[in-house]
C-alpha cells in the first residue's frame, strides 16, 4: 500500500515536467528534447496542452537517473512524497521474546545452539502485518549487535488459532566461531511488524525471564585450552642426512573441538631459532612437517646438531612444549668404502706369518687421502699397523696391506682389524671394522728341533761356547 501509493503521487508530479519537456529519454547520460516528441511513450492534447503519457520503465529509468545525478535531491523527493503509515486504531505491537529450552549457560565457540523466537500476536488478522525477524548476537568485547543466520518471516495467518502465537528457529547457529575472548555473550531479536521496528531487549521496561523465554539472553562463553600429548612427540629418524624425508610429528587435542595452530620451531646447536613453519590440524589428529618438503636443511648444515619445540593455540589460548632433541645430522659421503677383508699368507695362521689386509675404496675427491689400518687382540688392543695414501679416482680401487702384525703373545687370540680414513664415508663414519673367521694358531715356536734353522741355530751356540771357553783359558792361565 505504501509503496503503491508512492508511485502514484510521483507519476502524478512527474506528469506536468514531461509535458513541458515533451519526453525525456532514460538512456543519454542527459536528458534531450525530441522535436517529434516520441520519447518512448504516446502524446495527446488536452485542452491545448500537450500531455506526454510515460511508459512504467522510463519512469523507473528516470528515478534512477536522479538518484545518481542528484542524490540530494532524490532524497528530497523521497521525503516530500513519504507518508507515514497509521496503524489502525486497536493495533498492538507483537510481544516478541527469545526461547532458549536448552538449560546450558556455559558455551564454547563451536557448540552448535538451538534459539527459537516466540511470537504472540492478538491484533485480528485483518489488521495484522507481516513480521521480519533477525537474531542478533554481541560476543566478548564486542561493542555492536551483528545478525546471525538469517531473516525469519511471519505472515499474517501463520498464527495458531488457540493463542495467536507461533515460533520461527535459528537452528544449529555457531555464533561465535571466531571469538578472540571469552566472557559475556548476548542475544537479542530484531524485528519489524511493517510499522515500526524493536529490540527485545529494549522495548520491554524491564529484561523479561520466565522459564525457557527471555527478552535478552546471556550466556558465558568459554574456552578449554588445547593439550599436546609428549608421548606423540619425536622426530624420525634421529639421525639422519641432510636431504632425508625427516619428519617431526605429534598429537595435540582441543576438548572444544577448535582448531589448532601449531608452528613447529627448529633450533641450532645454540638453541636459536633456525626456521618455523606452521600448520592449522583438526584436534586429536596428528601434525607432520616433512624437513625436505619445506627446505629446512642445506648441504652447508651436514653434520650439524639441531633441536626443536612446538608453539600451539587456539586463537584464545597459547602454549608451548620444552625443547627436544634432534635431529643429527650426519655429515656428507666424501668415500665410498666397502669390502673389508683379512687373509692369512697360510692357512695353518700362525703369529709368524703374514697377513694380507684389503679395503674397497672409491674416492672421487680427496687428495692424498689417509688410510690406516689397526688390530686388536686381547694382548696388543687398537694396535696401529700402517698407513696408506691414496689418491682421487672415479673407479673404486683396492687398498692392500702386506705386513707381519701378531708376536708370540697373540698365539691362540682372536683379532679384530679396522680401517681409519681421513674422511666421511657413506655410511657418515670415518671408519670400518671387520673380525677374523678364527683363533691364531696356539703355536709358539716358529721352527721345529729337527729343522735346518734350529741345528744351525745350536751349532752356532756351541760354537759361541767354545770359542768363550778358549778366550778365557787362555787369559787367565798366561
Amino acid at each position: 500500500m505504501k509503496r503503491f501509493a508512492a508511485c502514484l503521487i510521483i507519476i502524478f508530479l512527474l506528469l506536468p515536467l514531461a509535458a513541458q519537456s515533451q519526453g525525456v529519454s532514460p538512456s543519454p547520460p542527459k536528458s534531450t528534447p525530441s522535436s517529434s516528441g516520441d520519447s518512448g511513450g504516446s502524446e495527446s492534447k488536452s485542452s491545448g496542452k500537450k500531455i506526454v503519457k510515460l511508459d512504467l520503465e522510463d519512469l523507473i529509468g528516470n528515478l534512477e537517473k536522479w538518484k545518481q545525478d542528484d542524490p540530494d535531491k532524490f532524497e528530497y523527493l523521497k521525503k516530500i512524497l513519504h507518508i507515514p503509515f497509521v496503524p489502525p486504531k486497536d493495533y498492538t505491537a507483537p510481544t516478541v521474546l527469545i526461547w532458549y529450552p536448552s538449560a546450558k549457560t556455559d558455551i564454547t565457540r563451536n557448540d552448535k545452539l538451538d534459539i527459537y523466537a516466540w511470537v504472540k500476536n492478538d491484533n485480528p488478522i485483518e489488521v495484522r502485518s507481516d513480521v521480519y525477524l533477525w537474531l542478533e548476537s554481541k560476543g566478548p568485547g564486542e561493542d555492536n549487535f551483528t545478525r546471525v543466520g538469517s531473516q525469519r518471516v511471519i505472515l499474517a495467518n501463520e498464527y495458531s488459532k488457540k493463542n495467536n502465537a507461533t515460533t520461527r528457529d535459528w537452528s544449529g547457529i555457531t555464533p561465535f566461531p571466531d571469538s578472540k575472548e571469552v566472557g559475556n555473550a548476548t542475544f537479542r531479536i530484531w524485528f519489524n511488524d511493517m510499522h515500526s521496528t524493536y529490540y527485545t531487549d529494549t522495548m520491554y521496561e524491564k529484561p523479561y525471564q520466565q522459564d525457557d523465554y527471555y527478552s535478552v539472553l546471556e550466556q558465558d562463553l568459554v574456552n578449554s585450552p588445547p593439550e599436546v600429548d609428549e608421548g606423540s612427540i619425536r622426530v624420525d629418524p634421529p639421525r639422519a642426512r641432510y636431504n632425508d624425508p625427516i619428519r617431526y610429528e605429534a598429537q595435540f587435542v582441543d576438548t572444544d573441538g577448535d582448531m589448532i595452530n601449531v608452528t613447529l620451531h627448529v633450533l641450532d646447536d645454540q638453541d636459536r631459532e633456525f626456521r618455523n613453519e606452521t600448520q592449522d590440524v583438526k584436534s586429536g589428529t596428528n601434525v607432520t612437517f616433512v624437513a625436505s618438503q619445506y627446505g629446512f636443511f642445506g648441504e652447508g648444515d651436514a653434520g650439524k646438531n639441531f633441536s626443536y619445540r612446538y608453539t600451539y593455540g587456539d586463537g584464545l589460548n597459547d602454549n608451548r612444549t620444552g625443547i627436544f632433541p634432534g635431529p643429527h645430522l650426519l655429515p656428507s659421503p666424501k668415500i665410498f668404502v666397502s669390502n673389508p677383508d683379512a687373509e692369512p699368507a697360510d692357512e695353518n695362521r700362525y703369529w709368524w706369518q703374514n697377513y694380507r689386509f684389503s679395503l674397497k675404496v672409491k674416492n672421487p675427491e680427496i687428495s692424498n687421502l689417509r688410510i690406516d689400518l689397526y688390530t686388536s687382540t686381547p694382548s696388543h688392543p687398537n694396535k696401529y699397523q700402517e698407513t696408506k695414501i691414496i689418491n682421487t679416482s672415479e673407479e673404486a680401487q683396492d687398498v692392500l696391506f702386506d705386513i707381519k702384525p701378531f708376536d708370540v703373545s697373540d698365539a691362540n687370540q682372536s683379532f679384530t682389524y679396522y680401517f681409519k680414513y681421513s674422511a666421511t664415508d657413506q655410511n657418515s663414519r670415518e671408519e670400518m671394522s671387520g673380525t677374523s673367521e678364527g683363533r691364531i694358531n696356539p703355536r709358539i715356536v716358529e721352527y721345529p728341533i729337527y729343522s735346518r734353522v734350529t741345528i744351525l741355530n745350536i751349532l752356532a751356540v756351541l760354537l759361541a761356547a767354545l770359542v768363550g771357553g778358549i778366550v778365557i783359558e787362555r787369559r787367565l792361565y798366561r
